[in-house]
């Protein structure tokens, strides 16, 4: 059956457009999960009936009088889920009152991908134990996307889940709970915006073992480029840590703000430790620009930079 539907782009101008489905549930379906459109309004061609042959009209009527009954019984009876019922639209916000109190769920807007800040600890073991029935995640390629959420990290977990998982996680949204931790947050976030970069693979031709090879070589690629500038940075340093040691002992000893104290420390005078730390500076700005976790600030380098000053 063919369908009319009415939508904004990002310019804001309006559009209509045609799709053939099943029925208007079906079209809007398609219109928002598969070609990431949101509708204005969706009626059947002639917009006088629905796919059953029913006037739109009087169903429409009939539509909005049960979802106000039906929220009303669910408020009364249950004080437990209800939804902010829009027409023709599915809700993205919803609350579940919990033993624990209420819990509102909103839908996961996408984040690239990119360093999560947090507990380290608590973040590895949200992905490692994504998958799991106390997961954060309900389909198990979430969860296996999730061990590349970041770039040049990688947590283990169990092998790629079946091709069929995938495509069912695709068309499914993910929410995220008021009581989430602000890890747990960015973690849902940017595995929605890998589910949006898939299915733009996929509705460009691709296959989903493409795409989840794509996913290990940039991953590896980030790994090696950030293993490099460490390497680098490392070589730079050798020998330092010594004159680091006499450098942090005698500044112990005389006054930190002093130019004559710094020179006789040598520490900003050091071209080795002033290269190593411009390349330090370089090396994270580079990793940042690529969403790559920096580079820590060597010892030896912390006490050239406490010896340097403020104009410097």
């Amino acid at each position: 059956m063919t369908f009319i539907y009415t939508y904004r782009s990002s310019d804001g101008q309006r559009h209509t457009a045609e799709i053939e489905a099943e029925s208007r549930d079906a079209a809007f379906e398609t219109i928002r999960r598969e070609m990431g459109v949101k509708p204005i309004k969706v009626m059947a061609a002639g917009g006088r009936t629905d796919a059953n042959g029913r006037d739109a009209r009087a169903r429409g009527g009939r539509t909005v009088a049960f979802a106000l009954s039906a929220v009303f019984v669910l408020l009364l009876v249950t004080g437990g889920v209800w939804w902010w019922i829009r027409t023709g639209d599915r809700s993205e916000q919803y609350t579940v009152m919990t033993p624990q109190g209420p819990v509102t769920y909103t839908l996961a807007e996408p984040l690239p991908r990119q360093a999560i800040p947090g507990d380290r600890t608590r973040i590895e073991a949200f992905v490692r134990d994504a998958q799991s029935t106390s997961g954060v995640f309900k389909h198990a390629a979430e969860a296996y996307l999730a061990r590349f959420a970041e770039p040049g990290r990688r947590v283990g977990g169990t092998a790629s889940p079946a091709h069929e998982d995938f495509v069912a996680c695709l068309k499914t949204t993910i929410r995220i709970a008021s009581t989430d931790f602000t890890e747990v947050v960015d973690l849902k976030r940017i595995v929605t915006g890998m589910k949006r970069e898939m299915r733009a693979y996929l509705a460009g031709g691709g296959a989903v073992d493409g795409y989840l090879a794509e996913l290990e070589k940039r991953q590896r690629l980030e790994i090696s480029y950030r293993e490099r500038a460490e390497q680098r940075l490392n070589d730079m340093l050798k020998g330092e840590s010594a004159f680091a040691q006499k450098s942090s002992s005698s500044r112990a000893s005389t006054d930190k703000s002093s130019d004559k104290s710094r020179a006789e420390n040598g520490e900003a005078e050091n071209p080795k430790l002033r290269a190593a730390y411009a390349y330090w500076l370089k090396a994270n700005a580079s990793l940042k620009s690529m969403g790559i976790y920096e580079l820590p600030l060597p010892d030896a380098l912390r006490a050239y930079q406490m010896g340097m000053g403020i104009d410097e």
